[in-house]
């Protein structure tokens, strides 16, 4: 049973779980569905064959599962999927993906704030924060505990990395490595993200051993090659260094120095 429908347009197809509240003058399309415990806000669309999971917070005017803005998209099946413990706060945007199959992913515990969009094929993983009117080209990656400010566009293919903090206003046209603190125009490493691997439990010495590596993989003379070989060669490798390495390697865009 649903716990409060307002004179809202749900399509029959429509799959709602228990304890589902849909806000007045929403719309909910065919093959949507709705996990236990959500609420959808006051005149907000879900398009079809989206799937939302437990106990989101779905504010007023959201437009999720539309059409990608994508000149490659061509009508074919796709769609948005969305996990559990999500607040996604009013005028999100969250279009689906390109590609027969395809979906656009948001994990489960992020805080996504007023006004951002989310493009076609984005993948977002758990414990991230959106800040305000920050918009996400197609195939951007998210890892988990990212924290994107204010007004930030970052490009399309871009990956942020786990623990990252992207700083409010600035464009991201490279990827952004996990733990880094990254600011300026054009945009930089400036530091580990203290503050944020602090509130995640990161021992001191853990953050020590990432700036060590920070500044020899970002603030040396050195190419990347060399700097992530001196980091093997002088530093004791952890998960989190091992990490950090092998996201950089595996960079297709480039990252952020």
């Amino acid at each position: 049973m649903t716990k409060g429908v307002h004179e809202a347009l749900i399509h029959p197809t429509a799959s709602l779980g228990e304890d589902v509240e849909i806000g007045y003058g929403a719309i909910i399309e065919k093959n949507v569905t709705i996990g236990n415990g959500t609420k959808i806000g006051a005149y907000s669309y879900i398009a079809e064959n989206t799937i939302i999971g437990e106990d989101n917070q779905i504010y007023p005017y959201v437009v999720i599962g539309f059409a990608p803005q994508d000149v490659n998209y061509g009508d074919e099946p796709t769609r948005v999927r969305i996990g559990n413990r999500n607040i996604i706060r009013e005028f999100v945007t969250i279009h689906r993906a390109t590609g027969a199959g395809n979906e656009t992913i948001i994990g489960d515990d992020n805080f996504i704030m007023a006004y951002v969009h989310i493009a076609h094929n984005c993948r977002l993983g758990n414990g991230i924060v959106i800040a305000n009117a920050s918009q996400l080209a197609g195939y951007v990656e998210v890892q988990d505990h990212a924290f994107i400010s204010g007004l930030c566009p970052i490009h399309q293919f871009v990956r942020i990395g786990a623990y990252a903090m992207v700083a409010g206003g600035y464009r991201v046209p490279k990827d952004v490595p996990p733990y880094a603190l990254v600011a300026g125009e054009p945009l930089r490493v400036v530091d580990v993200n203290r503050v944020g691997l602090r509130r995640h439990n990161f021992a001191p010495y853990e953050i020590d051993r990432l700036h060590k590596a920070f500044r020899l993989l970002f603030s040396t003379k050195y190419n990347l090659q060399q700097a992530i070989a001196m980091v093997q060669k002088e530093l004791q490798m952890d998960h989190h260094v091992e990490y950090l390495i092998k996201f950089i390697m595996e960079s297709k865009r480039g990252v952020v120095r």
